[in-house]
């Protein structure tokens, strides 16, 4: 598991409290390389990503998909039922598979799941690139094209799983960024 983001570059970009970090636990119900990444580098939190808050879960927000799904009586597909909730896109559900690592997203409403990401990794600096879009696209007359493609480029070249499919919830964000709708 590689990584081009490191806790300081996310605290840069998000600031000290844009930045979730993970208790590591022993046993860790999650892989070694992702339970590393989430307790010493975490996931930003803020704008257009909202890491799940409360790490233990309660009545308001599980941990874990086949409990938050209940509370809505939403249909949860057998295989993901212990997949971690990691956060909120602003139109999807981000979650993981704590045995493999790679991380799903459900688009709202949706009762299937998109593979998003290879692993943790791949999501945060997919999400950071994203940053640096908005923060880019929120500068004065930008060329939004170009942004868009920087951000393809920058992301394909790291893991290319959240552009591969042209209905992925990444493609439909970028979409909306390029009818300038940010």
């Amino acid at each position: 598991m590689n990584s081009s983001v490191e806790y300081g570059d996310l605290t840069q970009l998000q600031g000290l409290t844009g930045v979730v970090l993970y208790p590591i636990q022993d046993p860790s119900p999650l892989d070694a390389a992702t339970a590393q990444f989430l307790g010493s580098v975490g996931l930003p939190h803020g704008g257009f990503f909202s890491s799940r808050a409360g790490l233990v879960g309660d009545e308001r927000d599980p941990y874990v998909l086949a409990d938050l799904f209940a509370l809505g009586n939403r249909h949860c597909p057998e295989e993901s039922r212990a997949w971690h909730v990691l956060g909120y896109l602003p139109a999807a559900l981000v979650v993981l598979d704590p045995s493999s690592g790679a991380v799903y997203i459900f688009q709202e409403s949706a009762r299937d799941y998109q593979l998003a990401h290879r692993d943790v990794p791949a999501l945060v600096h997919c999400l950071t690139e994203f940053r640096k879009l908005e923060d880019a696209y929120n500068s004065s007359e930008p060329d939004v094209e170009d942004l868009v493609d920087a951000f393809r480029e920058t992301v394909n070249s790291f893991d290319p799983t959240p552009l591969s499919d042209p209905d992925s919830e990444w493609n439909r964000m970028l979409e909306e960024v390029l009818e300038e709708m940010w």
